[in-house]
């Protein structure tokens, strides 16, 4: 019996003697045509099949070798069978994949298309481009990629192929803004999964709660809410159900009676022994069952042949019904029941799995550079197609078209790099959790469109500034080498020009100061803007650490010494120094700044450098920070406003990461302490909970940089661990930017465990920050940088079954979008980050961020690959699917390459609670949608302009305002605005706001004509959704107040009132 089959114990019709056997208890029928048709039977336990296949667009393969040894297939071979048999239905996920079947299709194929999406045999659920990532992403991001698919659909098939709902049953874990943002504001009724806690899933599935309503916003409260659950199979663990008939190697149902293999009496009784068991998980008398796995469906046949018998022959027994179904005719099954629905409002993070050494926490962190670009494009993209809009520039003026493009789906310049943004959010892209090549593949692909988007944006800024003469340059790292990274102080036209100027545009709808940093070849500078003259900056020069970070691209494979520094001396940073200045930008707007080398009148000040060998403290006009010169750190913050203070510790450290064995700590049972797991890509599992220097023991040195407009402190850990630390002129944080790697493989400062091998020693690098206050185990975090998240440390949300802790760090890890916190009731610490890390409170007052890691082992998800990066992009090009490599370690078939150097910041904010919690949000802001930059050589000053008539208000951003599918909706613009406070978070900001869109749209290029209000990824307008009848098991009154009530648009005057958190998506057209 093969092992994917429950284990039972009956006793078949071929298990007779032949002589005794009488007739067969099922015979074909006689035409050999099976009835397949169906539908529910009240009073029965019935059966929803749902055929379907999961399909990765990318991970052990990119997306398009999937597509071209796969994905083609599935496709083409479902439409076939579905025409065979109007009976058959099948789902669909990833459109990006579909878009790339339909783009080779002639139009009678398509039409048929048309037909099976209009009768209801295939329908797409969820809808996105990919099936994205929960942990990883912002919320930007993910309604980006959903509505791109969405939009695809919409031009394609029209209403019919809306989705009705979400099916994320790949990803490792499951976030509320997914619930309430992404699936009940696109108007999808209900999210399965196939993956959730195990003693989570152990309980409900023992009390029948496996499914519930899920009202995930703790603002917008039941006006928010879907129908979710877990699909049932392998402990919480799965999504394949245990039917099995992809292949010829699985066991087929066989009901000739003549053959000696005959089976159906078997599969008969196995499926009804099967449903009898699953309807004691349940409330109803409907249960869903997932028909497919991992790229299912390649010759279709397979499955329907298959499943054509079973439901033949298993309705001839009339204890349950069968028959092939979707989860939206499951769904409406559901609400049929007429019982009331425990409501839910927890989150689903982290997972565990197995024994309770498998924690999905280390994919929170996994291969940060990249998880980096996506944020950064994704900001990049925003800013562009605003610049579009306002510019008109067609995609007939772009010359640099990308090579590789998506398949198209809007009319834009921007069309390209939204599809390759989208495809990295896929839950095996930016997670982390796929193979090198493919990380780089999706790296490339971004990088490329960028290139197209690029042109656009500086052909924008000449039709904004009047002049078509200016040739603009970015420098957003899209070249070779870092050459143009300038967060490594890398950008050849500053750096190689006696003047520039730089074109700054703010995204945002509010004003927005931004500090830029520019690498430029010697001291003395000067900058201008309109007719303010000099503006107040300050030059030093780059620090050796910066210098050394290009040249860490190298693979010196197979070169001689001499070839390996003539390379390095073609790689070098030509720049010497670091001009920094702070821009004042309008909202939505634009503000240049010259900068001048040549007869300068008043030179930016030129700091130096200087070691510090007694205590000393930075401050602005917020913040003191107290160092201790003796030990290297941190000693103390205060707010100069507030008073409040507090000790604060801020160290780079490491775990070493388990291969397998014992978790080293008091806080876990002894019998409890054992197992195989190893630290790897899905998995965070360090050895111990103990916290390790990043190098030989020593004391960190500190080196003072002091300015008017800003302060820095140079801190050094090690040769792979430095942090700067600065303190701006009128912000409110204080900027810690962290430099990591390359880790080191060896740890040779450590004893030899085994004198024949080297300690190559998997390291999980952190940064913490220690402070003395008393939190009581308490912490917070965001979810996709929308709603924060109580956490208690050893513990779970009030809806789970008691913790037990097995693994005390890991298993106390959570996503970190945008920002964490703690307090003590009356002031509170908080940190802001600028990507997606992983972190926790591992103890009172402390918060730890995990911001790289370089491991030696996998962790057997099926990657079958050390998450081991170096900065050349290679790892162990021996390692091919379905093959690990021989160790992954550096040096390994032909990758002579130094390993990944990560650079990042964090944003400290400090001080009484209400005031931390209001400048947060704005930190963040800052944080993830900076100025997009463009330089050009000529030397002009242009004033100031802005889009808007006036600012938004401050708790208002402007999320999306694109042209990209104005072909698709009548030529309407796609316009979305969002609240970036929840409920409770502040005193002045936490309430609903009321805008009139008429009067902040009222300048020439973008003066609003005409308003349509849709759901979230404008498929279609707003419409009346599902109330479900729920209980609070919990029971718990709620903190802060819930705005259930939407406001509609008021067509008329064109206002509107948005609540906390809530989105509100438009069509729009413009004067």
């Amino acid at each position: 019996m093969p092992d994917f089959m429950p284990n039972r114990d009956f006793k078949m019709w071929t298990d007779t003697p032949i002589a005794e056997r009488g007739p067969p208890p099922y015979s074909p029928p006689a035409n050999r045509i099976y009835n397949t048709s169906g539908g529910p039977v009240d009073g029965k336990i019935n059966v929803h099949l749902v055929s379907h296949t999961h399909d990765d667009t990318g991970w052990l393969y990119t997306v398009d070798q999937y597509f071209y040894k796969e994905v083609y297939y599935i496709i083409d071979t479902v439409v076939m069978r579905l025409l065979e048999d109007s009976n058959r239905r099948f789902i669909y996920v990833e459109v990006g994949f579909f878009a790339r079947w339909w783009d080779e299709q002639p139009d009678s194929k398509r039409d048929q298309v048309r037909s099976l999406v209009s009768s209801g045999q295939l329908e797409f659920v969820n809808g996105g481009w990919c099936m994205h990532d929960e942990a990883s992403p912002y919320y930007v991001e993910m309604i980006d990629q959903t509505t791109r698919g969405h939009q695809f659909l919409k031009k394609e098939f029209g209403i019919t192929a809306k989705p009705k709902g979400t099916w994320q049953i790949d990803p490792f874990g499951h976030s509320n803004t997914n619930a309430w943002l992404i699936a009940a504001n696109s108007e999808m009724e209900y999210e399965f999964w196939g993956r959730m806690d195990r003693p989570d899933f152990e309980m409900r599935a023992l009390e029948k709660r496996l499914e519930w309503i899920w009202q995930g916003s703790q603002s917008l409260g039941d006006s928010a809410q879907i129908f979710a659950g877990q699909i049932f199979d392998k402990a919480g663990m799965g999504y394949g159900g245990w039917l099995m008939f992809d292949s010829n190697k699985n066991l087929q149902v066989q009901d000739d009676p003549t053959r000696h293999d005959y089976n159906v009496d078997y599969w008969v009784d196995t499926v009804v022994a099967e449903a009898l068991l699953q309807s004691q998980s349940f409330k109803t008398d409907h249960q869903m069952w997932a028909c497919g796995e991992d790229f299912n469906y390649q010759n279709a046949i397979h499955w329907y042949h298959n499943l054509d018998k079973l439901i033949h022959y298993v309705n001839q027994n009339t204890s349950i019904n069968i028959f092939y179904s979707t989860p939206s005719v499951y769904v409406e099954q559901k609400k049929k029941a007429n019982i009331t629905w425990e409501v839910r409002k927890d989150d689903i993070f982290p997972l565990m799995e197995g024994d309770g050494h498998a924690f999905w926490s280390g994919y929170f962190t996994s291969r940060p550079s990249l998880k980096r670009q996506v944020r950064v494009a994704s900001n990049f993209l925003n800013a562009a197609r605003q610049l579009e809009v306002l510019s008109k520039v067609p995609v007939s003026k772009i010359s640099q078209l990308t090579t590789r493009p998506s398949p198209r789906v809007g009319s834009s310049w921007t069309d390209s790099l939204e599809g390759t943004v989208g495809l990295a959010t896929h839950h095996d892209g930016m997670s982390g959790t796929e193979r090198q090549n493919v990380a780089n593949d999706y790296a490339q692909r971004i990088s490329e469109s960028q290139h197209e988007v690029e042109q656009g944006v500086g052909l924008s800024f000449n039709v904004l500034l009047g002049n078509a003469s200016y040739t603009f340059e970015h420098c957003n790292c899209n070249k070779a080498n870092g050459a143009d990274c300038l967060n490594i102080t890398m950008c050849p036209i500053t750096t190689n020009s006696p003047a520039f100027t730089v074109v700054a545009w703010n995204p945002t709808a509010q004003p927005a100061t931004h500090f830029i940093h520019l690498p430029v070849k010697n001291p003395t500078w000067q900058v201008t803007t309109g007719s303010q003259g000099p503006v107040p900056s300050q030059v030093v020069e780059i620090d050796e650490r910066t210098l050394e970070l290009p040249l860490y691209y190298l693979n010196r494979f197979l070169m001689t010494k001499g070839e390996v520094e003539r390379h390095r001396e073609r790689m070098r940073n030509n720049a010497t120094h670091v001009l920094s200045f702070e821009m004042v930008i309008p909202p939505l707007g634009y503000a240049t700044y010259t900068a001048t080398s040549e007869g300068v009148k008043a030179a930016a000040a030129v700091l130096q450098r200087r070691k510090a060998t007694e205590n000393f403290s930075i401050s602005n006009e917020l913040y003191r920070v107290d160092f201790d010169a003796a030990n290297g750190v941190t000693s103390k913050i205060t707010n100069l406003k507030s008073g409040a203070s507090t000790d604060l510790s801020i160290k780079v450290a490491w775990y070493n990461s388990s291969v397998g064995g014992c978790t080293k700590s008091d806080e876990v049972q002894w019998e409890l302490r054992c197992a195989l797991q190893a630290s790897g890509a899905y998995m965070f599992r360090p050895n111990s909970s103990e916290l390790f220097y990043p190098g030989p023991a020593a004391t960190p040195t500190l080196n003072l940089v002091e300015g008017s407009e800003m302060t820095e402190v140079y801190q050094v850990f090690s040769d792979w661990a430095t942090v700067v630390y600065r303190l701006y002129k009128n912000e409110s944080f204080l900027e810690v930017e962290w430099t990591v790697g390359p880790i080191p493989e060896e740890t040779p400062w450590f004893p030899q465990a085994n004198p024949k091998h080297p300690n190559y020693w998997g390291k999980e690098v952190v940064v913490q920050y220690q402070t003395s206050l008393q939190t009581d185990k308490t912490f917070y975090t965001d979810a996709n940088g929308k709603e924060m998240v109580k956490r208690v440390r050893n513990a779970r949300g009030p809806s789970y079954p008691p913790f037990v802790v097995t693994e005390p760090v890991a298993g106390n890890y959570y996503p970190v979008n945008s920002m964490v916190a703690v307090d003590d009731g009356e002031v509170e610490f908080a940190v802001v980050t600028d990507v997606s890390q992983g972190g926790g409170s591992i103890y009172d007052g402390e918060i730890e961020l995990m911001v790289h890691r370089r491991l030696q082992h996998d962790d057997s998800r099926g990657v079958q690959e050390p998450l081991n990066e170096t900065m050349c992009g290679c790892n162990d090009i021996r390692a091919v699917p379905d093959h690990t490599g021989a160790d992954g370690h550096e040096g390994d078939g032909g990758c002579w390459c130094d390993g990944l150097v990560v650079r990042g910041k964090h944003f400290v904010l400090f001080g009484g609670m209400d005031a931390v919690n209001t400048d947060r949000r704005k930190v963040a802001e800052k944080a993830n949608f900076p100025p997009t930059l463009a330089f050009s050589q000529s030397v002009f000053s242009t004033p100031a302009s802005a889009a808007f008539m006036a600012p938004l208000p401050p708790q208002l951003k402007l999320l999306t305002l694109t042209s990209n599918y104005a072909e698709i909706s009548s030529n309407q613009l796609l316009l979305r605005i969002t609240h970036l406070y929840a409920t409770g978070e502040s005193s002045t900001l936490s309430v609903p706001v009321t805008v009139n869109l008429a009067s902040i749209f009222s300048k020439p290029l973008l003066k609003l004509a005409t308003i349509q209000e849709t759901q979230l990824t404008a498929y279609t307008a707003l419409s009346q959704q599902t109330k479900w009848a729920t209980y609070d098991p919990v029971g718990a009154e709620p903190e802060y107040e819930i705005f259930n009530q939407p406001h509609r648009l008021n067509v008329t005057d064109m206002t509107v009132t948005i609540r906390p958190a809530e989105v509100k998506t438009f069509l729009v057209t413009f004067e």
